[in-house]
């Protein structure tokens, strides 16, 4: 059964979710579909927040990538390609007679392809159907960047940076050691090297020039960056570090390396699991703000929470959506929301013109938006009466009550 936690203190959140798959491995979560991808075996899941249900959307399924447009790359054991998207699965043209060995896509709906034949590794790169350029590519684990334009390779002569998208040279970094881990940074503009010595290399993605070193307790078998560019996790033996990138602080977490864990929210929590239980903290605390006991026997995604999903609004009236009780908070309709503060007091200006009481309210901190709003309301139903007079599409938000969720399949 999926289940619901706010950040930073893991309280469960009641929702109507069905029962969901008992997934091996989350791959991913699209906003724009309100989907949830799922890999069971070799089958694809959606668990889809909308209808509150879950499906099988692919099968015989071997590799499934999720690209920052929230489309998710497929590989099946034949070695075909496809690409899942808005609930729908499309075939995606492979060059032939060739071993993949890994893909992923890029702008503009095309897709790299590693592959190897007789005549030895390549880079290709696949779009309208046909191929549009081919390269050979040194040995080595390649580690593409967020968006996919640049590709790390661990090479026996150093880390090679190849650019994906134009035919330039491949470069080379200098790196005095044996080479454990890649990462790319969440903006692909730094490429983070753990080695056999103790500590991180970061690397300049364009120029390739060495920025600076950040000293370990021991070598890095693995990096994980990010997504919102904050931290960088390290495992180092059966210990995780997070580097805070800000300052490059180092700061030992006790707790268990895993393909979902640790991760981070857009509220800066670290989410990870330690022993049997998952707990959350923040850097530089060494007591946890919350805790799931057996929380580690799941799987577990970072996703914002949207309460406009029917799946996702709470099953108790007065949680997140009911009327204000005590502390609850005030209850608005909201129109819109921006990071653009003059756009969204241009839109709270037009609809006070059309006899709106309408305002902006500004963020409460750096990961919210600028909010255009109607309000406030005394109860909820007195807001979904004027939300439904508006004409236009519209949510209710009661402030101080929204969170940052998990989900755990």
């Amino acid at each position: 059964m999926p289940r619901l936690y706010a950040l930073p203190g893991l309280e469960e959140i009641e929702t109507r979710l069905t029962a969901g798959p008992a997934g091996e491995r989350i791959v991913g979560f699209s906003a724009d579909d309100d989907l949830v991808y799922i890999l069971t075996g070799t089958d694809l899941t959606i668990l889809d927040l909308r209808a509150g249900r879950s499906r099988t959307l692919d099968s015989g399924v071997t590799r499934a990538t999720m690209a920052p447009t929230g489309q998710v790359l497929l590989t099946h054991a034949d070695t075909s390609l496809a690409l899942a998207a808005e609930r729908r699965v499309t075939p995606v043209p492979a060059p032939a007679g060739m071993k993949v060995e890994h893909v992923w896509l890029l702008p503009g709906d095309r897709v790299a392809v590693v592959a190897r034949a007789d005549s030895g590794r390549a880079l290709f790169v696949v779009g309208n159907g046909k191929t549009v350029s081919r390269r050979s590519l040194p040995e080595g684990p390649v580690t593409p960047s967020a968006w996919g334009d640049v590709a790390a390779v661990a090479s026996p002569e150093g880390v090679l940076l190849v650019e994906v998208l134009r035919e330039t040279p491949i470069r080379r970094l200098d790196v005095d050691a044996d080479v454990h881990a890649l990462a790319f940074s969440a903006s692909g503009h730094r490429l983070y090297v753990a080695t056999a010595e103790p500590q991180i290399l970061v690397f300049e993605r364009f120029e390739g020039d060495l920025l600076s070193r950040i000293a370990l307790d021991g070598p890095a078998t693995a990096l994980r960056a990010d997504p919102f560019g904050r931290y960088l996790f390290a495992a180092i033996g059966q210990r995780v570090v997070t580097i805070v990138l800000a300052d490059r602080t180092v700061q030992p977490v006790p707790g268990a390396w895993r393909p979902d864990l640790p991760s981070a929210g857009p509220d800066g929590t670290i989410l990870l699991a330690r022993d049997a239980d998952v707990i959350s903290l923040r850097p530089g605390e060494r007591d946890p703000r919350g805790t799931v006991s057996g929380g580690a026997r799941d799987h577990w995604l970072l996703a914002p929470l949207d309460v406009r999903r029917p799946a996702l609004q709470l099953a108790r009236a007065d949680a997140i959506s009911g009327n204000v009780g005590p502390g609850g908070g005030e209850i608005f309709v909201q129109v819109s929301s921006t990071s653009n503060a003059q756009w969204a007091e241009g839109l709270a200006s037009d609809l006070r013109t059309a006899g709106m009481a309408a305002r902006v309210l500004p963020p409460a901190s750096a990961d919210e938006m600028y909010r255009v709003v109607l309000g406030p309301y005394a109860t909820r139903d007195e807001a979904e009466e004027i939300g439904r007079k508006l004409g236009m599409p519209y949510w209710i938000f009661q402030r101080d009550t929204t969170a940052t969720g998990t989900t755990r399949p």
